[in-house]
């Protein structure tokens, strides 16, 4: 279940037309985790990064948003990998937050930064472990 979105055209973003799919029979519709991988071209890293840390930093202020973490690919520093988690539906989060204001001018200036397509893969949870606590 992932999408692409082409650095060279914009293209709807639907779960259908994605690849995604609604989530699974017995699986919570209120929440969704995603995995973002974002190929930078090198000569705008710094302008990709500083738009996108603006991104999350409003991102941080939706009710919906638990968390995210930014991480820079060890074997191509110019390819960032972003892990999200929502309290929300994908439908949800494709519908509503994708289209906020605050990401239009990061969304438009995609096509220009990215040396490849962006992939969105939504996932649904397989097994959580967490470690005890450590005296």
């Amino acid at each position: 279940m992932s999408r692409s979105a082409s650095p060279s055209r914009r293209t709807a973003v639907t779960p259908e037309s994605s690849g995604a799919a609604s989530p699974a029979a017995g699986q919570p519709s209120d929440s969704v985790a995603i995995v973002v991988i974002l190929p930078v071209k090198a000569e705008a890293r710094d302008r990709f990064r500083k738009m996108l840390f603006a991104v999350v930093e409003a991102m941080v202020k939706e009710p919906d948003f638990v968390n995210t973490w930014v991480h820079e690919d060890l074997n191509d520093p110019d390819t960032l990998v972003l892990y999200e988690t929502w309290a929300c539906s994908s439908e949800h989060l494709l519908e509503h937050h994708l289209k906020k204001p605050y990401r239009q001018a990061y969304e438009a200036a995609l096509p220009e930064m990215l040396k490849a397509e962006r992939r969105i893969v939504f996932l649904k949870p397989a097994m959580a472990v967490y470690p005890k606590q450590r005296a």
